[in-house]
């Protein structure tokens, strides 16, 4: 049985987004427990990146209320929130291309204080197949290649909650294996994953939640 890491709780409650001059969504509440997958749908633009931006305090919200074991992440600065989350986004931008992966993941460690931080790595590349791979320039990498050392890096955080914004883009059948399994041992620790994604995952206590047409400006 896997080693009980996180026991944290995330909830929302009527929160909205305005970027632009342009309301994304309003009233959007949903909750996520320990060892529990959110996954959020809807449209291209209907503010699914810009929800997972805002969990990360990376954007301003409009109305509503986050809250991490029932304390509002949102009210003040909240520096303590930093380490709780990795954040994966969309693209591989993080990645330095002239570097190695194993010196990609040690800027990370370094930046993040991770202890045992070479076992950590070479851990975090193990678990997305990238062993062989550990000391080749990134600048050489398969598209699929870079998005699973992205993901390498979010495992090496060691955090409870995986922020995700399409974390399937580029990866064959085997990276997706390898990520569902990822994901399954982070959830087992108690972990929480939430990622925007139009992909389908087998994954259990996954919710869907929508921004839908109902929640986003004319």
């Amino acid at each position: 049985m896997a080693k009980r890491l996180f026991s944290s709780t995330l909830s929302f409650a009527d929160v909205a987004c305005i970027r632009g001059n342009r309301l994304l969504f309003q009233n959007f509440s949903a909750s996520l427990a320990a060892g529990g997958v959110l996954r959020l749908a809807g449209a291209n633009g209907a503010g699914k990146t810009s929800l997972l931006r805002i969990v990360a305090r990376a954007l301003p919200h409009a109305a509503g209320r986050i809250l991490w074991d029932g304390v509002n992440i949102l009210e003040n600065e909240n520096i303590a929130h930093n380490a709780r989350f990795a954040f994966l986004p969309a693209d591989d931008r993080d990645l330095k291309l002239l570097e190695t992966a194993r010196e990609n993941l040690h800027f990370w460690a370094v930046l993040w204080c991770i202890e045992n931080s070479a076992a950590a790595i070479d851990a975090a590349l193990a678990a997305m197949g990238l062993s062989s791979l550990a000391d080749t320039p990134v600048r050489v990498f398969s598209a699929g290649q870079k998005r699973r050392l992205s993901l390498a890096r979010i495992i090496l955080k060691q955090c409870p909650l995986w922020l995700l914004d399409e974390p399937f883009n580029a990866l064959d059948d085997a990276a997706i294996d390898l990520l569902s399994q990822a994901m399954a041992a982070h959830l087992a620790a108690g972990g929480m994953v939430m990622m925007a994604t139009h992909h389908h995952p087998d994954i259990k206590n996954m919710q869907t939640a929508h921004l839908a047409a109902a929640q986003v400006a004319a």
